[in-house]
């Protein structure tokens, strides 16, 4: 049996545990403190259904998971759970209340801790870290006050997931009681999947060289907008420019660290004389001479053999104690190493680096080159500029939800800034990143709907020629397929070659030309022996005939095949419903303008 000091240990680590359990069953709703951490930012987060859903709420119900998950799990993630949960919560409680579901207390207690034997959900065993072992009530119950008492609100969090999780389950198992499988299902099935088709076709493709006109993709376009939606989203043109050091800037950090090796007479003003100061060969306090002049802090470790950089390795292993290597170049750094000292098999390096950062002087030029570019007032200027300066330019495009921008990187106070009410197309963003400087214009704004038709021209061309080209080609097969006894006809009569099809299934939704299911469906929409009709294909227009249809006798007994289609059908009820709810639902986003 588990102890109950094991017990408390585990149970003050419930939250990593239910966070990879749980998931998408995150809980908001009951976790707010009643009271803002943030004294701004007021405003509607978003709607679902009309239920409003609170900016500061919203936040400060996060803040209260953030405290519960221990700071564990990223922030954006946690709000992203969040937002998902609040989603849930609004539609499935729509749908829990129509159809009766609920859990009562007993329930709830039988799920939570076992009350009166009932079956522990797996959260819960979780929760209490048991591993198929037995737990005692009194155990149970010990733990149970103890959270309870002690932190009231991560209980809450906890009883409320396991409600939560078991509502889910029973509206998932309604609807997968309802999703069977019929004997004729079987029975339709098992001819689809065992009937075989043989039989020849004729086939013409579509003229890609047919004209058309201007009229007609516009003509096409005014009919199928629904085929071309477009997302709200700002177009970018980026420059970046890396402040580096040049040759002159890595040259003067060598020479600055050379000098640090030999002694050399300095002025001493206060004493009003010439004096000798030591250097990295002839200091008797190399950590302090180390700590003074460089980058990192002095390494008093001891290094056995093999575990220094391979630049110093075999110099600091023969060498005689205060000898002085380099200048060496390592990790983007200038290097001196001094042996300082040496144990048995292992020995102490003093180490001083200095970067090889860019100069002030260097900075400032580079400064002014991205502010020079930022001062472009259009498109063709800022590609003019880039090119004049041998920069690239990248082009990005985002949305408002995005983190990250191509070629930059996580930027979302630039994709705050592209959706800002005030920025306007051939505005430019300048925006100083200590390592580069990122120039940006916004070159376009797109808003939710339709893409333009100069947007589309190509794509609607394309599908009009397909459309005309179909529709002559139906007409010349009409003309010919009346008169035509048998395909062999048909194909002499129009200077064709039929080609063959052996033992096609149903679902193979290809022939020897490609992938075309209206062809096969014509297939099987005929009598042996018969001549199709024209059927526009996804390549060009067909006719086919059937030659013979080899079936399968279906057994007797269909309660195994039945069961396999109940298998591969029930499972969607695990995310198809919700999905379909979700799309049925007025859902109103508004975070992206809040992080």
């Amino acid at each position: 049996m588990i102890s109950l000091d094991n017990l408390r240990k585990r149970s003050g680590l419930l939250m990593v545990g239910i966070g990879v359990a749980m998931g998408a069953f995150l809980l908001g709703d009951l976790m707010s403190s009643g009271s803002s951490l943030l004294n701004g930012g007021q405003g509607v987060i978003g709607a679902i259904n009309d239920e409003v859903i609170d900016y500061r709420e919203f936040e400060t119900e996060a803040q209260n998971l953030d405290r519960i998950f221990n700071s564990r799990q990223d922030r954006n993630v946690l709000r992203d759970n969040l937002w998902n949960d609040k989603v849930n919560d609004v539609i499935m409680s729509e749908q829990y209340s129509e159809l009766g579901l609920a859990i009562s207390a007993e329930e709830l207690a039988g799920l939570t801790f076992g009350y009166k034997s009932a079956e522990m959900s797996a959260t819960a065993k979780q929760f209490f870290g048991v591993t198929g072992q037995d737990v005692s009530a009194p155990q149970l119950a010990g733990v149970v006050q103890q959270i309870h008492d002690n932190d009231p609100q991560r209980w809450m969090y906890f009883e409320n997931v396991i409600r939560k999780e078991r509502l889910g389950q029973k509206y998932v198992n309604l609807i997968r009681q309802g999703l069977s499988a019929s004997t004729i299902d079987a029975e339709v099935f098992y001819n689809e999947q065992g009937t075989q088709a043989s039989g020849r076709y004729v086939f013409k493709a579509f003229d890609t060289s047919i004209e058309v006109s201007d009229s007609e993709i516009s003509s096409y376009y005014a009919s199928h907008k629904d085929e071309y939606p477009q997302s709200a989203s700002r177009e970018l043109s980026i420059a970046v420019f890396d402040i580096a050091p040049t040759q002159a800037d890595k040259n003067a950090t060598k020479a600055r660290i050379l000098d640090l090796v030999e002694d050399k007479q300095v002025y001493n003003k206060t004493a009003k004389a010439n004096e000798i100061v030591s250097g990295f060969k002839t200091t008797t306090n190399a950590a302090a001479f180390v700590n003074t002049h460089s980058d990192a802090s002095f390494d008093a470790t001891y290094y056995a053999e093999g575990q220094l950089s391979p630049a110093i390795e075999l110099e600091m292993r023969t060498a005689e104690l205060g000898f002085v290597f380099g200048p060496y170049e390592e990790n983007n750094s200038f290097k001196i190493a001094r042996l300082n000292d040496r144990r048995n098999d292992s020995v102490q390096v003093a180490i001083i680096q200095i970067a090889m950062d860019a100069s002030e002087e260097t900075a400032n030029e580079i400064y002014a080159q991205a502010s020079e570019m930022a001062a472009a007032k259009d498109a063709a200027s800022f590609d003019a500029m880039a090119d004049e300066k041998n920069i690239a330019l990248t082009a990005a495009t985002v949305q408002d939800a995005d983190r990250t921008i191509a070629g930059i990187g996580e930027a979302r106070n630039l994709v705050f800034w592209a959706y800002n009410e005030d920025s306007e197309v051939n505005m430019v963003k300048l925006d100083d990143q200590n390592t580069r400087i990122v120039v940006m214009m916004l070159t376009n704004i797109s808003a939710k709907g339709t893409q333009a038709l100069e947007e589309v021209s190509a794509q609607i061309e394309i599908a009009v020629k397909k459309v005309k080209s179909g529709d002559a080609l139906i007409a010349e097969f009409n003309s010919h397929v009346s008169s035509a006894k048998t395909i062999d006809d048909l194909a002499k009569t129009m200077s064709l070659t039929t080609e063959q099809v052996n033992t096609m299934a149903f679902s193979s939704n290809a022939i020897p030309g490609g992938f075309e299911p209206n062809v096969v469906g014509a297939f099987y929409g005929m009598e042996k022996g018969q001549l199709s009709k024209p059927v526009l294909g996804n390549n060009g227009v067909y006719v086919v005939y059937a030659d013979d249809f080899i079936a399968s006798t279906a057994p007797k007994d269909l309660t195994a095949l039945k069961k396999q289609l109940e298998g591969q059908l029930q499972p969607r009820a695990n995310f198809e419903a919700t999905n379909a709810l979700k799309e049925l639902a007025d859902i109103e986003d508004n975070r992206a303008k809040f992080y």
